[in-house]
C-alpha cells in the first residue's frame, strides 16, 4: 500500500530537516523552502497532508493555504508557527487548515496530529470521490436522455470539462466517408481550430491547437480518451475521441480522473450510437411510411382503372344499342314537327321538350362514347403553357361573367411535355369550367404551373395547379369525385363523366391527378406529368 505523501515547507531549512526524518519512515515526504515552489509542487504531483510556516518570505503559509485549496480541494493543511496569535490561528482554521501547532512542537504530538489530520482527509477524499460518482450518474442520465445531436456532443464535453476541472476540450467523431476525425465540439477553442497532438518525450504529451490567427494553445496537461462502438459501430472500433486540456488551477490530470473520463466516455460512445440507431429508425419508420402511402395510392389507382375499365365496357355496349333507337325517335319527331301548324301551340312546346330531352341523352351518350374509347393517343411535344394559353382564351368570357379573376402563375418560360394536345387541352377545359362553375358569386381561378424533381433519380414532372375560392368539395364525397357517373351538380347540368373522362386521360399520359378541398374556402386540382428534358 503507498505511503501518504507529505509536503513540508518552511525557510528554515533545519525544521525542514528536522520533520524529514522524523516523517520519512511512516510517509512519502517532500520538502521546500518557500510557499512558490510548495505551489509548483501541488500542480505537479498530488499529496494527502501539507505542513506548512505560517511566517515565510514572499509567499506566506496563509496565502499558501488559499492557493493549494484552490488547487488540490482535498488536500489537509497543518500550520506551524513560532509566533502564535489568536487572529492568525482562527483565520487559519476559516480558510481550511486542519490544525495550528506552535514551535517548538513535540514530535509525538505532531505525529499524533497528522494521523488525525490523514484520517479526515481520507473521509473527505472519500466524500469528494463520492460526490464526483453521484455527478457522473447524473451527466449519464442528462446525455443519455437527448435526441439532437449537436446538443448532445455539447452536454458530453461541457460533463467531461467539469468533471476533470479542464478549460478547454473538443469532441471529434469518424467521418463515416473519409474515415478521419473531425471536429464536432469545442469548448474555449477559435472556430476553425487545427488540433495536433505528439508525444514529447515518453509519456508526456504536448497538445497544440492551431487557429488561423496568431493565438494558440498548448499545455502538457492532456487527456485524449477515444469512444468506442457497443452496436452500431464494431466492437472496439474507435469512432471518435474526447480531448481535454489545461487544469483550471494548473497541474496534471490525476489517474483518478482518467478513470472518471473514461467512465464517461463509456456513457458517451453508447449515447451516441443510440442516437444515431433512432436516427436510422426514424428514417426507415418514414421510408416505411412513405412506401405505404404509395402502396395506399397504387392501390386506390388499380381499383379506379378496373372500375372505369368495367364501366367503359358497359357503357360502350348500352350507348350503341340506345344511339339507334334514340335516332328513330328524333327523325319521328322532326316529322311530327314538320305535320303541325303554328296554331297547335301546346303540341308544338312539347315536341320541343322531347327534341331537348332526346339532344340531352345524346350527349350523355357522346361523353359515354369518350369515356368507353380507347382510342390511339397522338403523342407529340407540346408545350403546356401554351395548351393552358390557349385554354383560357376558351373560358375568359365565362369567367368575366361569373366575376372570376384569373391568375396565371408560370415558373418557366416553356414546360414541355410528351402528349395528345387535344385530350390535354380537354382535360385543362373541364377543370377550369369546373372550377368556374364552383364559384356562381364570383372568385378567383389560380393556375400554377412548374417543374420538379419526379419519384425517379434525375426525373422531372411538369406540375399543374389549378385553384378556385369556391364552396369546396365535402370530405366525405371527396374520394367519390372521380367515379363514373357521380355528380353534385343539379339534375340536367351534368354527365357525372368529365373528371372520370379527365382522371382517364392523365393516367393514359401515364400522369397522376390529385385534389384537396375544404368546404367554403376552395379546390386544389394537382396534375402530374412526366417532364420532356428531366
Amino acid at each position: 500500500m503507498d505511503k501518504p505523501r507529505i509536503l513540508v515547507i518552511d525557510d528554515e531549512e533545519i525544521i525542514r530537516n528536522l520533520l524529514s526524518d522524523i516523517l520519512t519512515k511512516d510517509y512519502d515526504v517532500e520538502t521546500v523552502g518557500d510557499g512558490n515552489a510548495a505551489l509548483q509542487k501541488v500542480k505537479e504531483t498530488f499529496f494527502n497532508l501539507l505542513i506548512t510556516d505560517l511566517k515565510m518570505p514572499r509567499l506566506g503559509g496563509l496565502d499558501v493555504l488559499k492557493e493549494i485549496k484552490r488547487v488540490n480541494p482535498y488536500i489537509e493543511v497543518i500550520i506551524i508557527t513560532g509566533y502564535p496569535t489568536i487572529e492568525s490561528a482562527v483565520e487559519a482554521i476559516k480558510i481550511g487548515a486542519f490544525d495550528f501547532i506552535c514551535k517548538p512542537f513535540d514530535v509525538q504530538e505532531m505525529k499524533l496530529t497528522i494521523d488525525r489530520c490523514l484520517e479526515r482527509q481520507k473521509f473527505n477524499k472519500n466524500h469528494f470521490e463520492l460526490g464526483e460518482l453521484i455527478t457522473l450518474f447524473e451527466v449519464g442520465k442528462t446525455i443519455t436522455a437527448n435526441t439532437d445531436l449537436d446538443y448532445l456532443l455539447g452536454q458530453i464535453l461541457d460533463s467531461a470539462l467539469r468533471l476533470v476541472r479542464a478549460k478547454r476540450g473538443s469532441l471529434m467523431l469518424r467521418d463515416e466517408k473519409t474515415g478521419e476525425l473531425t471536429v464536432k465540439a469545442t469548448r474555449g477553442l477559435n472556430e476553425g481550430i487545427n488540433i495536433n497532438v505528439r508525444t514529447v518525450s515518453g509519456e508526456e504529451t504536448a497538445y497544440r491547437l492551431q487557429g488561423d490567427s496568431e493565438e494558440a494553445y498548448e499545455g502538457k496537461a492532456f487527456l485524449q480518451i477515444p469512444l468506442v462502438g457497443k452496436y452500431l459501430y464494431p466492437q472496439k472500433d474507435v469512432f471518435g475521441a474526447i480531448y481535454v486540456t489545461d487544469k483550471i488551477f494548473g497541474g496534471n490530470f490525476t489517474e483518478r480522473e482518467h478513470s472518471l473520463l473514461c467512465i464517461l466516455a463509456d456513457e458517451a460512445a453508447t449515447a451516441i450510437e443510440n442516437y444515431k440507431l433512432y436516427s436510422q429508425l426514424q428514417d426507415k419508420v418514414k421510408a416505411l411510411e412513405h412506401t405505404i402511402k404509395e402502396l395506399n395510392e397504387t392501390q386506390n389507382q388499380l381499383i379506379q382503372t378496373e372500375k372505369m375499365a368495367a364501366v367503359g365496357q358497359l357503357a360502350s355496349g348500352i350507348a350503341h344499342e340506345i344511339r339507334n333507337p334514340l335516332g328513330i325517335v328524333m327523325g319521328g319527331v322532326e316529322f311530327l314537327k314538320n305535320r303541325i301548324s303554328d296554331e297547335d301551340g301546346d303540341i308544338k312546346e312539347s315536341i320541343e321538350k322531347i327534341k331537348q330531352s332526346i339532344d340531352r341523352a345524346n350527349n350523355i351518350i357522346i361523353d359515354l362514347l369518350k369515356f368507353s374509347r380507347a382510342s390511339q393517343l397522338k403523342l407529340q411535344e407540346v408545350d403546356i403553357l401554351r395548351i393552358m394559353d390557349e385554354t383560357i382564351s376558351l373560358i375568359k368570357n365565362q369567367a368575366y361573367l361569373n366575376a372570376v379573376e384569373i391568375n396565371r402563375n408560370y415558373g418557366e418560360k416553356e414546360i414541355y411535355v410528351k402528349a395528345d394536345p387535344n385530350m390535354l387541352r380537354q382535360v385543362f377545359f373541364n377543370l377550369c369550367i369546373n372550377a368556374i362553375d364552383a364559384m356562381p358569386k364570383g372568385g378567383r381561378l389560380t393556375l400554377n404551373m412548374y417543374t420538379s424533381l419526379g419519384s425517379g433519380q434525375n426525373e422531372k414532372e411538369a406540375v399543374v395547379e389549378i385553384l378556385d375560392t369556391g364552396k369546396g368539395i365535402p370530405e366525405d364525397i371527396l374520394p367519390k369525385i372521380f367515379n363514373p357517373f357521380f355528380t353534385t351538380k343539379e339534375p340536367g347540368k351534368g354527365t357525372g363523366l368529365g373528371l372520370s373522362i379527365v382522371h382517364l386521360i392523365i393516367e393514359r399520359h401515364n400522369g397522376r391527378i390529385g385534389v384537396e378541398s375544404k368546404v367554403n374556402e376552395g379546390t386544389k386540382f394537382t396534375l402530374k406529368l412526366p417532364a420532356i428534358g428531366g
